[in-house]
């Protein structure tokens, strides 16, 4: 009987070790649990940002038809994706932020980070679906056009300084612990509002 109880017991504790192992590996290093999944995507999600702002750029200067510039999600993914930005890389599967490698975060915080993301990736992604339907009306409104260019360019600059935000706190004393606290006190301001001088830094911690 004590033979059994033992047994039982070290089963009990083997299990319990493993799963907090594993637990650990999630939140720990994601690059290391993201190895069993096959063909999994890495992306620079910086020069993505920079592709495609030149891309716009272009298109807006010679305004030409067949320079349409292609509508493209930046953190909308259904596959599990390696995202990098500023150093910090995220995993993100199902349009998700799931893990940043080297940070421990609670799911509250990885849906907040989520949120803050997926919002201008949308908002990006459906502006120049926008700008390319209005330059195919029959009766374009070029200062249309250049209005939602201008709120695309903006969108773009605001998740820049969202993921470049982000990076400055993880790269702070206890990483886990000031991104935990300080990530909910970033605001987005209102790309209808925000003066054109404020671009270096659209996303400020609010005091």
């Amino acid at each position: 009987m004590k033979t059994i109880k033992s047994t039982a017991l070290i089963f009990s504790l083997i299990t319990s070790f493993s799963c907090l192992s594993i637990r650990a590996l999630a939140q720990n290093k994601p690059a290391e649990l993201a190895n069993i999944f096959e063909n999994i995507e890495k992306l620079d999600g910086n020069a993505i940002i920079k592709r495609l702002a030149d891309q716009h750029n272009s298109y807006n200067k010679n305004f030409s038809n067949n320079n349409l510039p292609k509508e493209e999600y930046i953190i909308n993914r259904k596959n599990l994706t390696l995202i990098s930005f500023n150093g910090l890389d995220y995993y993100v599967k199902n349009n998700k932020v799931i893990a940043i490698q080297g940070l421990n975060l609670s799911d509250k915080v990885l849906n907040q980070i989520t949120d803050k993301l997926v919002v201008l990736d949308s908002i990006q992604f459906n502006l120049c679906e926008c700008s390319n339907a209005e330059r195919f009306n029959p009766n374009a409104d070029l200062q249309k056009i250049r209005n939602i260019e201008r709120k695309f360019m903006l969108t773009l600059k605001m998740l820049s300084s969202t993921v470049r935000d982000i990076a400055t706190l993880a790269k702070k004393e206890n990483p886990s612990l000031t991104v935990e606290t300080n990530i909910a006190k970033m605001r987005l301001p209102n790309i209808d509002h925000t003066d054109k001088t404020n671009t270096q830094s659209l996303v400020l911690l609010s005091k």
